[in-house]
C-alpha cells in the first residue's frame, strides 16, 4: 500500500494537470477569438489566468521532483529559484485581481479620462504588476530565506519561518484585500452620489454600467475571500509547528492540494463569470443540434424521394401558370 505521502502527491499532481486543462481551454478559447482579446476586461482576465497557469505548472514540477527522484535537488540554486518563481507566479494572482479592480475603477469614477482606459496603459500595468512582485519577493532569495525544506525534494520559506511567513502573507494577502476594499468603497459611494442626480437618460446608463461594474467587483472579492479562507490551513499549520515545535510531516503535501482545488476554483469561476467563455465552454459540450426550426422544412429533408419532389414542383409550376377562366 502507498504510503500517505505519495497517495496525497499523486492526488495533487492530478488536480494539477485538470487546472493546466482548464486554463489551456480558455486561452485557446480567446486565441480563436482576437476580438475578444482587444477588450480590456478580457485581457486582464487572460493576465490572471496566465498567473494561474505559471503556478500550476510551477507547483506540478515541485509535486512530480516529490514523486521522483527528487531532480530539483540536484542544483540548489535552480531549486532556490523555482521556489522564489512558484511565490512569484502566486502573488500575481491577487495582484491581477487588484488590477481588475481598478479598471473597474476607472470605468465608474474616472470614465472621462479616456487614457486611463487606454488598452495600452493596461498592458504596461500588467508588465509593472509583474516587476513590483519580482521587486516585493527578490530580497527575501538573497537574505536566505529560500532553503531546501526537509520533508520534501523542494525549496520554499519553510512554513516554520515566522518572520518571512508573515512578510509573504502580508504581501500575497493583505496588500490585495485593502486595495480592492478601498476600490468598492470607492465605487459604492461614487454610485450613491449618481443616484442622487436628476433621473436624465444619460445618467440612467451611467448607473446601469456603474451597477454591472460594482457586481464584478463584488464577485472579485468573494473570490479573494474564498481563496483566502482555503488558504487558512496553512495558518492552522504554522500554528501547529509553533505550539509543538516542529511541522506535521504532511504539511506541505495537505496545502499543495489545498492549492490545486483553489487554482481550479479560480478557472472554473473565470469562466462561469465571463459569459465569452461560458458561451463557447456550453457551446462545446452541450451543442444544440436538436433545435426546433420554426419555417417550413425543405422538402429534401422530409424524407420524400427527389423525383417525386420534383414531380410535385413541376405540377405546382403547371397549376401557377394555368390560365384563368
Amino acid at each position: 500500500m502507498l504510503p500517505a505521502s505519495k497517495i496525497i502527491g499523486v492526488s495533487s499532481w492530478c488536480l494539477l494537470f485538470i487546472a493546466l486543462a482548464i486554463y489551456l481551454t480558455i486561452f485557446i478559447l480567446v486565441i480563436k477569438s482576437r476580438r475578444e482579446l482587444r477588450d480590456i476586461s478580457m485581457l486582464l482576465t487572460c493576465s490572471t489566468c496566465l498567473s494561474a497557469f505559471l503556478t500550476a505548472f510551477a507547483a506540478c514540477v515541485m509535486t512530480g521532483s516529490n514523486l521522483s527522484t527528487g531532480f530539483l535537488l540536484n542544483n540548489r540554486s535552480f531549486c532556490y529559484a523555482w521556489g522564489l518563481f512558484y511565490d512569484i507566479f502566486e502573488c500575481t494572482i491577487y495582484f491581477s485581481y487588484c488590477l481588475q479592480g481598478f479598471y473597474r475603477l476607472c470605468r465608474v469614477v474616472f470614465y472621462k479620462k479616456k487614457f486611463l482606459l487606454s488598452y495600452s496603459l493596461y498592458i504596461i500595468l500588467i508588465i509593472g504588476q509583474w516587476l513590483l512582485t519580482l521587486i516585493l519577493l527578490l530580497p527575501p532569495v538573497f537574505v536566505g530565506w529560500y532553503i531546501h525544506i526537509p520533508t520534501e525534494t523542494f525549496c520554499l520559506v519553510p512554513y516554520t519561518y515566522i518572520g518571512p511567513e508573515v512578510y509573504h502573507i502580508l504581501i500575497l494577502y493583505l496588500i490585495p484585500i485593502v486595495s480592492l476594499t478601498i476600490v468598492y468603497i470607492w465605487i459604492t459611494t461614487d454610485i450613491r452620489r449618481v443616484s442622487q442626480t436628476p433621473n436624465l437618460a444619460v445618467a440612467a446608463i451611467q448607473r446601469q454600467r456603474n451597477q454591472r461594474d460594482l457586481t464584478v467587483i463584488k464577485r472579485i472579492l468573494a473570490i479573494m475571500g474564498i481563496l483566502i479562507v482555503l488558504r487558512f490551513p496553512t495558518i492552522i499549520f504554522m500554528v501547529y509547528g509553533i505550539i509543538a515545535g516542529s511541522l506535521y510531516p504532511l504539511t506541505y503535501g495537505i496545502v499543495g492540494i489545498i492549492t490545486a482545488f483553489c487554482l481550479i476554483f479560480i478557472g472554473v469561476i473565470t469562466i462561469k463569470t465571463t459569459s465569452y467563455l461560458e458561451k463557447q465552454v456550453l457551446g462545446y459540450f452541450f451543442p444544440q443540434t436538436n433545435r426546433v426550426q420554426s419555417g417550413p422544412m425543405p422538402l429534401n429533408q422530409r424524407n420524400i424521394p427527389a423525383v417525386m419532389s420534383n414531380n410535385m414542383n413541376s405540377q405546382v409550376y403547371r397549376k401557377g401558370n394555368a390560365p384563368t377562366k
